[in-house]
């Protein structure tokens, strides 16, 4: 400090203007308003990143994606005459008042999905008014609307997602941005203090050296005294306009100084405690360790955290650093303390990590928080602290179909219910997280075996057996559970997640509503699965799968009449397989959409050629049920027909009574589309389901299967229960224009009999096996005689 002063004491011995003294002025008043300039401008940024999450949230919490939800439920309500006309104009007006909230989701240059967001507006609005139109006039009795009403309102729902999954998303990027910027900040917020606390240091030099010069000069000139005086109420202008609680102690932690901001923060006045100690004064302000760490310190303190009480008795925390001010010949007797109140940003920080790592629904730990957590107990396992535990995968049954019929308000109940009670069954230092719509986890701590972790999984099926009582309704869910042990089945997060995900797979396979404990057998089980999966994709890229056609004998025509394509797969490893093996492992790997495509694309192929060939043979294909839960069966056969130029005719879609399940509307909405292509359908396996009267009330088939659990009871007599259900079937198929296909025919009584009934047609080893494209149209071409003349291929060729 003494170098400082030496070109001012120059100055001002000369009688010259002193412009050493207005530079330090000028540059401890520029770091000063620098430092509240970029500390206020960060605030600023991270104020517009909070109003941001702010306009999501007004949107979001519209819940204009469930108020759709609503209305289509009145609307199909409505058409079925259960739901009054201003009921559904009700739930129209909510819907569109949600969508208008969007108005008050400002685009913003640091939020793109929200420009994005109200750039589809319009089109939403656009079709609001078009169903506004469209029900106004169905509600005015002109029903002829409803097709362009659904096609409306689906492509608005359609959008609906869309902004919802923006939205999302918009979120999800606000609150990092949050976060970050809360980082960002705290160090600028530092950094600020920093350039405070330094021009507040150079401020109190200056008053000190330009006290030393006014006195030495006091008798020579007043004008000095005059400037003195200016330059110290400039300094405690500064000083006392800083947002920063400054004090200032001597050796002894006597106060010397404080600013209007600590004078405020404790409620006193400067004079009441100047000369005091702050233990005299009954204040938590510094600390005698921190004055002692300040003077043994070269420069400022590292900025440390503190609690501190105010006035109120409230605490507070304080971000406080130190700086020893040296005096006459380097000692350093004096101590300058700077605090920034930082207690709302820190509770910000705690709310933010709070949203970022819990369910917003239920509170519970989400899955960010419970990998830690799970990576944290694994490490304390492997440490030998903590004891053994056990991880529990938990699925909500039938949670999907509750929420999808029920709505989603009702789900969210049903997702609080179930929480209170597993929380019921858990100890104290046990964990629940939410990690998905419907799964959950529990971190059982101090499972001691298989036996406890085993006894707490069955105590959860149990008790959420119970059915649960919401708005007046019974619902009965449940769960299956998948259980592994810490350490003894899983080292790691990732493999403790997978074998329990194992054990949950077969929990659900078994029947759901149970609780599997991991075995090593089932990664055994899974390892044969995926690489069943990976073979089955090569096959398919290399087209290595092929059909056979199983000839349909038509009991009138005496002769063939179509064909069943079925798929054939020569493993190089495990040879001809069952398609009811593969089929299934395509399905849950996903590409079942291209294993279909592949099978009608060949069956199209086919029928070209046979037409080229002057015959018109019509085959019929099995399609997933999974493709028509999904929508992709219609578009499927659409793809093919429109490539091939195949006529709808020739082909035949088989389905099975597992399609309609879960969602018999969107089954029946299939069913039409593919009657409007001019597809024939066919009901497989019929009366094998418990349901399959009840579909054939509201569905129209084409033909009806008859499963080979009736044909092989077959006999001639009286008294066979067989063919009264047979005769039973026939007599309801042909009062519903259906045809009846026998499958399974392995013997001539059974043939005779199903003829002898009135069947149309039969199919089974009798007539014919599985055979290549060249014997099925040969078998085709042949004259009207005896079924036992036809090919028999047990054996099919790769070409």
């Amino acid at each position: 400090m003494r170098e400082w002063l030496v070109p001012w004491r120059a100055a001002s011995e000369g009688g010259v203007v002193r412009p050493p003294r207005k530079l330090w002025l000028g540059l401890a008043a520029l770091l000063f308003f620098l430092s509240v300039g970029v500390s206020f401008g960060f605030i600023a940024t991270q104020y517009r990143r909070e109003v941001m999450i702010e306009r999501t949230g007004m949107w979001l919490t519209g819940q204009a994606s469930i108020e759709a939800a609503r209305f289509n439920t009145v609307l199909t309500q409505f058409q079925g005459g259960q739901a009054p006309g201003w009921r559904l104009s009700e739930r129209f007006e909510i819907l569109y008042s949600r969508v208008k909230l969007l108005d008050t989701v400002q685009p913003d240059s640091d939020s793109p999905q929200i420009t994005l967001l109200r750039q589809m507006q319009p089109g939403m609005m656009e079709r609001l008014d078009t169903l506004d139109a469209e029900l106004t006039a169905l509600l005015g009795g002109d029903r002829t609307v409803l097709p362009q009403l659904a096609a409306t309102f689906a492509d608005l729902e359609g959008q609906l997602s869309e902004a919802a999954r923006l939205l999302h998303n918009q979120a999800r990027y606000a609150q990092t941005s949050v976060i970050t910027g809360m980082r960002s900040l705290q160090w600028v917020l530092l950094a600020s203090l920093a350039g405070l606390l330094l021009s507040a240091l150079l401020l109190v030099a200056l008053l000190i050296a330009e006290g030393r010069r006014a006195r030495a000069m006091l008798q020579r000139s007043q004008t000095s005294a005059r400037s003195q005086a200016e330059a110290e109420r400039m300094l405690r202008a500064l000083v006392g306009g800083v947002p920063a609680m400054i004090s200032a102690f001597d050796r002894e932690g006597r106060f010397l100084f404080i600013n209007d901001a600590m004078a405020r923060f404790h409620g006193v006045r400067e004079a009441e405690v100047i000369g005091h100690t702050p233990a005299e004064l009954g204040l938590e302000a510094g600390g005698r360790d921190l004055l002692d760490w300040a003077l043994g310190s070269a420069g400022p303190t590292p900025h440390t955290e503190r609690r501190v009480r105010n006035r109120q008795g409230e605490l507070r925390t304080l971000l406080v650093t130190g700086m020893a001010v040296e005096g006459e010949e380097g000692k350093r007797g004096r101590v300058v303390l700077a605090a920034l109140d930082i207690t709302d940003r820190k509770e910000a920080e705690d709310r933010v990590r709070h949203l970022a790592e819990h369910d917003p629904l239920t509170d519970l730990p989400n899955r960010l928080l419970y990998a830690a957590r799970l990576r944290a107990r694994l490490r304390q396992a492997r440490d030998g602290q903590g004891g053994d535990f056990a991880l529990h995968l938990i699925d909500l049954d039938r949670f999907k179909a509750i929420n999808d019929s029920l709505g989603h308000p009702t789900g969210d109940k049903l997702l609080l219910l179930a929480v209170e009670r597993m929380r019921a069954c858990l100890r104290a230092d046990d964990l629940i997280a939410r990690i998905g719509g419907d799964e959950f986890a529990v971190i059982q701590a101090q499972a001691r075996g298989a036996v406890d972790a085993a006894r707490l999984a069955e105590r959860l099926v149990r008790i959420m057996s119970e059915p649960f009582e919401i708005d007046g309704c019974t619902i009965r869910s449940g769960v299956s559970i998948g259980s592994a042990l810490g350490l003894r089945d899983g080292p790691t997060v990732e493999a403790l997640q997978q074998r329990s995900d194992m054990a949950l797979y077969r929990a659900k396979a078994e029947g759901r509503g149970r609780a599997v404990l991991f075995e090593p057998a089932m990664e055994e089980l899974r390892r044969n699965q995926r690489m069943l999966e990976d073979d089955l994709r090569s096959a398919l890229e290399r087209n290595q799968l092929y059909l056979a056609y199983q000839p349909k004998y038509g009991l009138l025509a005496d002769r063939v009449v179509g064909c069943e394509a079925l798929l054939r797969w020569d493993h190089a490893v495990h040879g001809s397989m069952n398609p009811a093996r593969f089929v299934p492992a395509a399905e849950e790997a996903g590409f079942a959409p291209l294993l279909t495509r592949n099978v009608l694309g060949m069956v199209c192929t086919q029928i070209r050629a046979w037409m080229a060939e002057g015959l018109e043979i019509r085959v019929a294909v099995n399609i997933s049920a999974t493709l028509f839960a999904s929508g992709q069966a219609v578009q499927l056969v659409r793809e093919a027909l429109a490539s091939s130029g195949v006529p709808p005719r020739l082909l035949q879609i088989e389905l099975t009574e597992q399609v309609f399940i879960g969602n018999p509307a969107a089954a029946r909405d299939a069913l039409q589309a593919l009657h409007e292509l001019g597809v024939t359908t066919a009901l497989d396996d019929f009366g094998t389901g418990y349901s399959s009267l009840g579909y054939l009330q509201h569905l129209a088939f084409d033909v009806l299967k008859v499963d080979r659990t009736f044909v092989q009871d077959l006999s001639r007599g009286d008294g066979n229960n067989s063919s009264w259900i047979i005769e039973t079937i026939l007599r309801l198929a042909h009062g519903l224009g259906a045809e009846v296909v026998a499958e399974g025919v392995e013997t001539p009584e059974q043939l005779a009999v199903l003829r002898d009934l009135g069947c149309d047609a039969a199919q089974g080893f009798l007539l014919g096996r599985p055979m290549t494209a060249a014997a099925l149209a040969a078998a085709f071409r042949a004259a009207p005689g005896d079924p036992a003349a036809l090919p028999v291929m047990d054996a099919l060729p790769r070409s």
